[in-house]
């Protein structure tokens, strides 16, 4: 069991108390842990979203409660007053049109692109990442993710945008499987665009972002674009364990639960 019993090494010796907590979580340990539901509560801000960048003080941001949501899946706490208040705050965050936009508050942090409010493509990265977990969490009948999924439909207007951000792709591709299945027609043309892709477009990061979100979306593990995405994930494993983030050494931990957690949920855990 190589890939996991390297990310479970690499995770106990440079991870902090909650994401120790996570990997107990992702390795079978049913029972929340009680300090790291209240390490969530103190940070949760009093809208039900969670910070930018999970600075205390900071205005949420839909970016950042996704991130939060992702950490109580790891930690079983989905049916934790938490989610439900983390769900609130993205229902009423949601736009007229179906869409989410990260609150103008942010601009004085210079976030990036992705984050940054107005910015087009951030805007359809946030509605992707946001619907995603509305469909999961509330159902893809669910008004406010029939809603987002129109919005997504209609931004692509027939084809792709040809100099799409990676992140941006993925996570419209993954919201609209999601919401409208796999074979509908926003869902089947970015799955074969994302194919297409040259291997050398996809970092680690970039492959657990797929995988995280195509788990979540509900997608089979033999298709071809998960498959290559998982065992690419797997191949990019360093020999201690960790995978090495394009943000930084001090993002690795983080990468490599998530790419653990993509890799158990799909069933490959051994090489």
């Amino acid at each position: 069991m190589r890939y996991l019993s390297g990310a479970v090494a690499f995770v106990r010796d440079n991870g902090d108390e909650l994401e120790l907590a996570r990997l107990a979580g992702l390795l079978g340990r049913e029972r929340p842990d009680p300090r790291a539901l209240r390490t969530l509560a103190t940070r949760q801000n009093e809208d039900g979203g969670f910070p930018y960048l999970m600075i205390p003080g900071r205005p949420s941001a839909v970016t950042a409660t996704a991130g939060a949501l992702q950490w109580m899946q790891d930690l079983h706490l989905l049916r934790a007053p938490q989610t439900e208040r983390a769900l609130a705050y993205l229902l009423a965050a949601q736009r007229p049109d179906g869409s989410w936009d990260e609150s103008p508050a942010l601009v004085k942090y210079d976030p990036p692109p992705l984050a940054r409010p107005g910015h087009v493509a951030g805007r359809h990265y946030v509605t992707g990442t946001a619907a995603l977990w509305i469909a999961r969490l509330l159902g893809p009948a669910h008004d406010s993710a029939r809603r987002a999924a129109a919005y997504l439909r209609a931004t692509r207007d027939g084809e792709w945008p040809g100099d799409e951000p990676l992140q941006v792709s993925v996570a419209v591709t993954a919201a609209c499987a999601a919401v409208e299945g796999p074979a509908s027609t926003v869902a089947a043309s970015g799955m074969q665009l994302l194919t297409r892709l040259a291997p050398e477009s996809w970092s680690a990061d970039r492959l657990a972002d797929l995988c995280v979100a195509f788990y979540g979306a509900g997608l089979d593990a033999r298709g071809p674009l998960v498959d290559g995405a998982l065992h690419g994930l797997a191949a990019r494993q360093r020999a201690d364990g960790g995978w090495t983030s394009e943000y930084g050494p001090d993002r690795e931990v983080e990468l490599t639960l998530r790419a653990l957690g993509a890799l158990l949920g799909f069933g490959l855990s051994s090489g």
